[in-house]
């Protein structure tokens, strides 16, 4: 064989090496990518919020119309008044799943954003992870399988107050039956491993 059959040899058989690997590489991230989507299918999934199971569909909204709050004398126990702080806990419970999670916690300020409620933060309490904001109002944590199989539970606490503003409490207090009301949206998908980026609006 001379040495341009031989180059010419070569040369094919390094082409078809690259364009098997090329092959390999698709098809592993393809299958990669199709298995991120449906490993909860073949997997145990339920998801429990403050009791209530989220598993199907896996976003459910709630509305919280109750509050701890600090009590104060001449202030009825478990009503917020101005110059009092208050919070509301959301409990995520995946004791009976085996993938990693994800959740999102979007909190709807629509009907205190013409008070003078306003939230402090939003703390994870069991377990002191640090949330991600990764939207205006909605606030991102993981609970990995390893946490899961350990039995972790995350408790997440919004805590509020009402500043103090003799105009707008007088026209606030001036309603009849009038009830602080805090919808709140919980997503929850599996967790994959990729990064969660911050909100920076």
């Amino acid at each position: 064989m001379n040495k341009k059959k031989m180059i010419i040899v070569l040369f094919l058989i390094l082409l078809t090496i690259f364009v098997v690997c090329a092959i390999i590489y698709t098809y592993a991230t393809f299958t990669s990518e199709f298995s991120g989507d449906m490993k909860v299918d073949n997997a145990t999934w339920k998801i429990v919020v403050n009791n209530t199971d989220i598993s199907s569909p896996t976003v459910k909204s709630f509305t919280i119309d109750a509050l701890n709050v600090d009590e104060s004398q001449g202030v009825e126990p478990g009503k917020l008044a101005p110059g009092l702080n208050g919070n509301f806990n959301i409990l995520i419970d995946p004791s009976d799943t085996d993938v990693s999670i994800k959740y999102e916690i979007t909190i709807d300020t629509q009907y205190i954003d013409d008070t003078n409620i306003e939230i402090v933060s939003v703390e994870e309490k069991n377990n002191r992870k640090n949330l991600i904001c990764t939207d205006e109002n909605t606030y991102t944590g993981t609970i990995l399988l390893d946490d899961i199989k350990k039995g972790t539970t995350d408790n997440i606490q919004v805590n509020v107050k009402w500043e103090d503003n003799d105009l707008k409490d007088i026209e606030i207090g001036e309603k009849p039956n009038n009830q602080i009301k805090i919808p709140v949206e919980i997503k929850v998908s599996q967790y994959l491993g990729e990064t969660i980026e911050e909100y920076d609006g």
